[in-house]
């Protein structure tokens, strides 16, 4: 379980994302929560499988590589596309309860940094865990 420490704490990130938002109601939260636990159940079995195939083998087979890539690049969009969606809520109802014009310019430059956060962690995910040479 060492080689998710990664992977754990980009899924700690979201669910602090998730729990911590007041725009959501709690049974929305619920199901967001159970849908990235459910991706995670079948990231790590599937991952293991992949690596536990090729475990022995060396040098390392090309087939691994693509079989081990793809995956990773199908996990990827289904933990980073949905929370682009949660962002984007996020923003857009922290925006519409603002109610100074300063107040609003200030969410809108946030979404620099965050944009940068959000890049940086898929970026990391996918390479860390989906690395081709």
């Amino acid at each position: 379980m060492a080689q998710y420490t990664g992977f754990f704490i980009t899924l700690g990130f979201i669910f602090i994302i998730v729990i911590l938002n007041k725009y959501m109601f709690w049974w929305v939260k619920s199901v967001i929560i159970a849908y990235y636990l459910v991706v995670s159940y079948f990231f790590i079995t599937v991952k293991n499988r992949i690596d536990e195939k090729y475990e022995d083998i060396l040098p390392v087979p090309e087939a691994y590589w693509d079989q081990n890539t793809g995956w990773v690049g199908t996990i990827t969009n289904y933990l980073f596309l949905p929370l682009i969606g949660i962002i984007v809520f996020i923003y857009f109802r922290w925006f519409s309860k603002a109610r100074t014009k300063k107040g609003k310019i200030l969410i809108l430059l946030s979404i620099i940094p965050s944009a940068i956060l959000f890049i940086l962690f898929s970026f990391l995910f996918s390479f860390a865990y989906g690395y081709r040479p």
